[in-house]
């Protein structure tokens, strides 16, 4: 098999380890009454500038564990069979033993052993020359004797989870007692010899017999294991670097450890480093990268057509190039959705049978479909890189975020908002690898493909940045991320101060809209049963919509923006506009449909809707215009409808505070706010410099560049009582305005007067200034006002004790403005 150069670097500075290694362990053994440690010695002769790794086995005794960091995509199960045959010729010298090989996923299991048993693979090819023919591969459950282990090779492969330690049925498994290792120990009996094997070897699981109490060890996998003294593979080590890990590794008594990594633990031995541009060099990923912009924001039906007009001409060309070259290659497309649960549909997100559904009412077939995810796996037990399989579209959340390689995949879908969508970053690296590790000089098919339908264009750049850095190819992209990271912190409960608590208790409470049900009853305000039943769409005018509709169409341009994304030396290429594929199908009803109930949320009431315009629209427009331009058109009644919807949702709610039913109003009578009274944050990396704000510690890490500022400004002015930063989350303070989304402030501000006592809630949501203008924040601004122009009441009976002068104040403050907004504001006075 033909190594690449880089493959070759790993495979020449394994070699010389291993030769290292055995000369000073034979060397060192023979020097009587001295422990060196020749372990330490091995890696500092072959260049290791410090070894923070110094295991020792159950038995005390020192051995190696090293890492070899790869990216992803680099070929890791290549060199995992590389690394035995050396293992075996060059440090272990002999062609018979137990390797114990550790791969972190089902369906890395299932690929890797299906390759060690075929005979004609080039990986099983070679685990036989290490052997001279004589290879077993054996799985946990199999029968294995001491012979097997005697006269042949032997890989025994296992899941990760067997080596973590902990309660699950994995690993549990792995130490519990079973007749099919019975050759490798005593008989039950013979307790003398049991206890001959415990002196040798103290560390194996026993257990004592019933009446006699002898000790009697376990005929167990890991009992085996300790026995026969293995070399260890670790794929993606990295997952069991914990102490708890690290530890049930050791006592598994082996001989060598070897771990392969995308991203390595700082305290791993790491003999040799593979970087992405390595990689790059060798034509093993995907790149450029075409990241493809919406064309509407929020619109994913839209998003999947076109990714079925892309993959559809990717599967053309890949039908080409497999007749000039032989070559097959099935193009697949990933889409990532935001619900895939049994119980979760229905719910206001995009769950993945929305999107199956849609698929198949575009025109593909329903075999062709896949949905991988916790409770459903239709890719489980398939050879995607078989001509035989159908798949062409995988949808999934985040259940192929790790442990899956597939190089037919080219297109990424994104439906949830890149802006806080974490998964984004590991499923790049789902895309990046090249079919048959080389380009196919074709560009199409040596390019990968992201699309996205809501978020900002910078943070989609900014998390594929991350996500290479994950896959192993950080050089890529150069030293700098916009990300903090927080793996590996520990959770902190904070309180509110005392003192806030004792002598300012009442700006603890904020005031909220409530109804008012008569007879002193009151309850919060909610749109499900105070606006949304008394919305009517039933009296827009659908002849005059569509005609208004028609003289656009001439002038609508069919494009979407194309991003070139190679990352070489952290730079992003060119932009330019593309002209989309002539579409082939007739007027979308069942689109239209769905697009209006996300506006109206009533299927029938949106279907015959949908089918209504519909027959105005055939009689108006040229049935060729009615398909190309689509999505234009349902943009464009939608558009409408919400509009209708926004107008009509604002004048419910103003009428229900006219007639005094709605009124804003404080209360601790249940149904009230108040300011959680715990908080839990990540463990601060630096000490908190905020005196004024509102709990007892707060991770400084956790703001965003205008909040940081924001809250500094708020540190820095003399009448500050405290503040604190609100969050996003259920518990904290939120305002339900006409619309059905609550605004959610950034910032709680308590003013206190000369005399020390509290005159002002001040509540502040911050923008930056590419969000102003916005529809989300004019609408915010217009609820703001709504509210500042409104007296707060204190209900009777349920009253939080207020002083008449304490004043409320809500302010959108403007990035480019906010230190004069906040200033002036907290100067202001309020009488």
């Amino acid at each position: 098999m033909i190594f690449k150069e880089y493959q070759k670097k790993v495979s020449n500075n394994i070699r010389e380890y291993f030769i290292k290694a055995s000369e000073l362990k034979t060397a060192l053994a023979n020097i009587p009454n001295v422990e060196i440690d020749w372990v330490h010695n091995s890696f500092t002769t072959v260049g290791l500038e410090t070894v923070p790794d110094s295991p020792r086995n159950g038995l005390g005794e020192h051995y190696p564990r090293f890492c070899i960091k790869m990216p992803t995509g680099g070929g890791k199960t290549l060199l995992a069979v590389d690394t035995i045959r050396q293992y075996q010729e060059l440090f272990a010298k002999r062609k018979t033993g137990l390797v114990v090989w550790v791969v972190p996923s089902d369906i890395i299991y299932t690929q890797t052993i299906e390759s060690l048993r075929d005979k004609s693979h080039p990986y099983r090819q070679m685990l036989d020359q290490a052997s001279g023919g004589h290879t077993v591969i054996v799985e946990k459950g199999q029968e294995l004797r001491v012979e097997d282990v005697e006269e042949n090779l032997v890989v025994l492969m296992l899941m990760i989870q067997s080596v973590s330690r902990k309660t699950n049925k994995a690993s549990l498994k792995v130490f519990s007692d079973s007749g099919a290792y019975g050759s490798f120990f005593p008989e039950d009996s013979r307790f003398d010899l049991h206890k001959a094997l415990l002196e040798k070897i103290p560390n194996l699981d026993t257990f004592h017999k019933e009446m006699s109490l002898m000790p009697q060890v376990k005929t167990s996998l890991g009992n085996v294991v300790r026995l026969t003294n293995p070399l260890i593979i670790i794929d993606e080590i990295h997952k069991v670097f914990s102490e708890t890990s690290r530890q049930t590794i050791n006592n598994l008594n082996p001989a060598m450890v070897v771990g392969l990594s995308a991203t390595p633990k700082p305290d791993m031995n790491i003999l040799v480093s593979v970087t992405g541009q390595e990689l790059k060099d060798e034509e093993m990923i995907k790149l450029d990268m075409n990241i493809k912009t919406p064309t509407q924001v929020d619109d994913w039906q839209t998003m999947i057509k076109d990714m079925k007009d892309l993959r559809d001409s990717l599967e053309e060309t890949a039908k080409e190039y497999l007749s000039d070259t032989g070559e097959y290659i099935r193009p697949i497309s990933l889409i990532q959705v935001e619900r895939t649960g049994n119980d979760q549909r229905g719910k206001n997100f995009v769950h993945s049978e929305d999107v199956k559904e849609y698929l198949i009412d575009i025109g593909i077939p329903a075999e062709q479909i896949a949905i991988k995810s916790s409770s459903k796996n239709d890719i489980e037990n398939i050879d995607l890189l078989s001509k035989d399989s159908e798949i062409r579209w995988i949808i999934t959340k985040d259940a192929l975020k790790e442990g899956w390689d597939c190089p037919f995949a080219y297109l990424l879908g994104i439906i949830p908002n890149v802006n806080s969508n974490t998964g984004v970053t590991q499923l790049v690296g789902r895309i990046l690898r090249q079919p048959f590790g080389r380009k196919t000089k074709i560009q199409e098919l040596d390019e990968s493909y992201v699309f996205f339908t809501k978020g900002k264009t910078i943070k989609i750049l900014s998390q594929i940045e991350r996500g290479f850095k994950d896959e192993g190819l950080g050089d890529l992209v150069g030293g700098n991320s916009s990300n903090i990271v927080t793996e590996g912190r520990k959770i902190k409960t904070v309180k509110i101060k005392r003192e806030i608590k004792e002598k300012y208790n009442e700006s603890l409470y904020l005031p909220i809209w409530l109804i008012d049900e008569g007879n002193k009853k009151f309850r919060e305000f909610n749109y499900s049963i105070d606006i949304k039943p008394l919305l009517n769409f039933e009296n827009l005018d659908a002849k005059r919509i569509v005609e208004n509709i028609v003289p656009a169409l001439s002038n609508q341009k069919l494009s979407r923006a194309l991003i070139k994304v190679d990352l070489e030396n952290g730079k992003f290429l060119d932009r330019e506009e593309k002209e989309f594929l002539k579409r082939t199908f007739d007027f979308d009803i069942s689109y239209l449909t769905r697009r209006l109930n996300n506006v109206i949320e009533n299927a029938f009431q949106s279907r015959n809707i949908a089918e209504k315009y519909f027959q105005i629209l055939k009689d108006k427009i040229e049935e060729d215009k009615l398909s190309q331009y689509n999505g234009f058109i349902v943009s464009e009644i939608v558009r409408i409808f919400q509009e209708s919807k926004t107008k009509q949702e604002s004048e419910i709610f103003k009428n229900l505070v006219d007639t005094k039913k709605l009124i804003l109003a404080l209360s601790d009578n249940g149904f009230g706010f108040r300011i959680p009274e715990t908080d839990t944050i990540n463990e601060p990396r630096y000490n908190n410099t905020f005196n004024y704000y509102l709990y007892d510690d707060f991770d400084i890490s956790s703001l965003n560049g205008l909040e940081a500022d924001v809250a500094q400004l708020l540190e820095n002015q003399e009448k500050i009582l405290w503040w604190v930063r609100n969050k996003a989350s259920k518990g904290w303070y939120a305002i339900q305005g006409w619309q059905q989304n609550k605004v959610r402030p950034d910032f709680i501000v308590a003013r206190k007067n000369e005399n020390g006592k509290l005159d002002l809630m001040y509540v502040i949501e911050s923008k930056g200034k590419h969000l102003v203008g916005n529809e989300d924040t004019d609408y915010k601004q217009t609820v703001f006002e709504f509210m500042n122009n409104y007296a707060v009441e204190q209900l009777q009976d349920s009253l939080i004790k207020v002083k008449r002068e304490n004043a409320y104040y809500f302010e959108l403050v403007e990035e480019n403005k906010y230190e004069n907004q906040i200033r002036t504001t907290l100067n202001r006075s309020f009488e």
